[in-house]
C-alpha cells in the first residue's frame, strides 16, 4: 500500500489559525469568504475525491451536502475570522477522515485565544486537570471534571472539541486534542463553560470560570505541557545492552527535504551494517510523533531488518486500489514523478510505478471513466514460502497517538513481519488515501483531499492499531521507555 506524500498531521502550529490579512473584526465579508471557500471545497470533493463515486459508501454524498448546507447557514451570520475558520473546520470534521482537511496558508497567524487558567487532559475516559496557574480559585491538579453548566464532561468535550476535530470516538483523537476543551480560539459556534463541577479526591467542588487572554507562545507552551507530545528524531542508536533503536518521527515523502535526506541516510546505514543489526538482542522502531508521509520509508526500513523475501512471504493479503480520475489528480501524479526523478537515490520501482499510474489515469480520463483500478505490479515476484528473515531476534514497534497515514501502513508491515506493537494506541484512517492540495478562493486556506480508495484492506475504516503492551508512563520519556522495553517478555 503506497503513500507518496502526506502532510504531517496534528501539527500544533496550524491548530488555531486565522488570516493575517482580510476583513475587519466585525465584518459580514467573512461570511462571503466562508461561502466561497465552502463552495470550492464541495466542488473539489465532487471532482477529485473517490467518495462521490464510491458505491461502497452511499452515505458520502449526504455528508457532502449536509455539511455544505450547515456552512451556508453559518455564512449568513459569520462576521469574524473565527466564524470563517471554525465553520470550515466543522465541515471538514463531518467527514471523519484525517486525509480530508483544511489548513491555513503561510500568511496565517493565530486566532486570539483565551483560557480559564487551567487545562484538562483525557486519562482514559476521565478528563483531569494537568496544567494550571499557581493562584487560588482554580481546580487542583489531578481534579476530575464532572460537568459544566449541567453538561456532562464527555458531552461537553464532544461538542466543543470533537465537533471541530472529527473522529472523536478514537482514543488517539481525544488524547491529542482533549486539552483544547478549556482553550477558546475565538470559535463563535460553541458556548463556553461558565461554571464547572470537579471531583477533587472524592470531594465535589464548583468553580466559576474567569476567561483570560493567552499569547501564541503561551498557547503552545500550555498545550505542550498538557499533551507531553514528542517527535522522535530520524536516527539509529545502539543502546548499552546492544539494542538497535531506530527512530523515525516522520516519513516525509520529499527526498530533498531534511527529513527525507535523513531517512535515506538511515536506510543506507542499516543496509551497510547488517552484521551489527543481526547481533542485536532486539530491534525497536520508534514511531513517536510520526504523522505519516511516504509509506516507502516504512517498507525500506522493514526490508533492512528482515529482507524483502521475508516481507513478501509475510505480507498481508493484497488490497486493490481505485483512483478517482480527474485532471487535477493526474497533474498531481505528474508533479510527484518530476520530484522523484530529480531526487538522487529514488527507488526505480517507484519511478516505474509512477509511469504506469500516469499512463493509466491518463487513459481513463480520456475515456471519461470516474475510477481507475491500479493494476498489480507486473515485476512482483511470487512469495517464497521458505524465505527466512535476515534478523531473527525480537522486534518492537513503538507507537503513540500521533501515528497516522503512512505510519499506520508501516505498523501494518512490521506487525505482519513479526514485530510486537508497544506503547499507545495509534490514530486511524479511512480507506481514502493519497492527498493532494488545492488553494481555496479566499487565499487564506488550503484544502487537502484524498485521491484513491482501498478495496479489501485488512485494517478497517478508522480502525487503530492497539499495542500488545501498553506503556502507562510519559511517552516523551525516552529513557523510561528504553528501560521498560528491555523488561518486556
Amino acid at each position: 500500500m503506497l503513500h507518496l506524500i502526506a502532510p504531517l498531521l496534528f501539527a500544533l502550529a496550524a491548530e488555531t489559525p486565522a488570516p493575517a490579512a482580510g476583513p475587519g473584526a466585525d465584518d459580514p465579508a467573512w461570511g462571503r469568504l466562508l461561502e466561497a471557500d465552502a463552495r470550492a471545497m464541495r466542488a473539489a470533493i465532487e471532482d477529485s475525491h473517490p467518495g462521490p463515486v464510491d458505491d461502497q459508501n452511499p452515505g458520502f454524498r449526504r455528508t457532502v451536502e449536509d455539511g455544505y448546507r450547515l456552512v451556508l447557514k453559518r455564512a449568513a451570520t459569520a462576521r469574524t475570522q473565527g466564524g470563517w475558520w471554525w465553520a470550515l473546520r466543522e465541515y471538514e470534521a463531518a467527514f471523519g477522515d484525517g486525509h480530508l482537511s483544511v489548513a491555513t496558508t503561510e500568511e496565517a497567524v493565530s486566532l486570539p485565544s483565551r483560557w480559564p487558567g487551567f487545562l484538562t487532559r483525557f486519562e482514559g475516559e476521565d478528563q483531569v486537570v494537568v496544567v494550571r496557574l499557581d493562584e487560588p480559585g482554580l481546580p487542583a491538579m489531578g481534579a476530575k471534571l464532572v460537568s459544566c453548566d449541567g453538561r456532562p464532561a464527555a458531552a461537553l468535550a464532544a461538542d466543543i472539541v470533537g465537533r471541530f476535530r472529527g473522529r472523536w470516538t478514537l482514543a488517539a483523537q481525544r488524547a491529542r486534542h482533549g486539552a483544547r476543551l478549556f482553550l477558546d480560539a475565538s470559535n463563535p459556534w460553541v458556548k463556553l463553560p461558565e461554571r464547572c463541577l470537579f471531583d477533587e479526591q472524592g470531594a465535589k467542588k464548583t468553580y466559576a470560570l474567569s476567561w483570560r487572554s493567552l499569547s501564541d507562545a503561551e498557547v503552545m507552551s500550555r498545550l505542550a505541557g498538557a499533551n507531553r507530545s514528542y517527535r522522535a528524531p530520524v536516527e539509529r542508536r545502539t543502546l548499552a545492552d546492544g539494542t538497535v533503536w531506530i527512530s523515525a518521527g516522520g516519513f516525509n515523502g520529499d527526498p530533498a527535504s531534511e527529513q527525507g535526506k535523513a531517512l535515506r541516510a538511515l536506510v543506507d546505514a542499516l543496509n551497510a551494517d547488517q552484521a551489527g543489526l543481526r547481533s542485536a538482542p532486539r530491534v525497536v522502531l520508534d514511531l513517536r510523533g510520526n504523522g505519516g508521509g511516504s509509506s516507502t520509508w516504512g517498507d525500506e526500513l522493514a526490508a533492512a531488518v528482515w529482507g524483502k523475501p521475508w516481507l513478501a512471504a509475510k505480507a498481508l493479503p493484497a488490497s486493490q486500489v481505485d483512483w478517482r480520475v480527474s485532471t487535477a489528480n493526474l497533474e498531481t501524479l505528474k508533479a510527484y514523478d518530476r520530484m522523484f526523478r530529480e531526487a538522487p537515490g529514488t527507488d526505480p520501482e517507484l519511478l516505474a510505478w509512477l509511469e504506469r499510474a500516469i499512463a493509466g489515469m491518463g487513459a481513463a480520463l480520456a475515456e471519461g471513466r470516474a475510477l481507475w483500478r491500479q493494476p498489480d505490479d507486473p515485476a512482483a515476484a511470487p512469495a517464497d514460502a521458505a524465505a527466512q528473515p535476515l534478523y531473527r531476534g525480537r522486534v518492537f514497534v513503538l507507537t503513540d497517538a500521533a501515528c497516522a497515514s503512512a505510519c499506520l501502513d508501516a505498523v501494518d508491515v512490521w506487525k505482519a513481519a513479526g514485530a510486537v506493537q508497544v506503547g499507545r494506541e495509534t490514530s486511524a484512517d479511512t480507506l481514502y488515501m493519497e492527498i493532494r492540495e488545492q488553494p481555496l478562493p479566499s487565499g487564506l486556506a488550503m484544502l487537502r483531499l484524498p485521491m484513491k480508495v482501498y478495496r479489501g484492506r485488512i485494517r478497517g475504516l478508522n480502525e487503530p492499531h492497539r499495542p500488545r503492551f501498553v506503556f502507562e508512563g510519559d511517552m516523551s520519556d525516552t529513557a523510561a521507555l528504553e528501560a521498560w522495553i528491555r523488561k518486556l517478555p
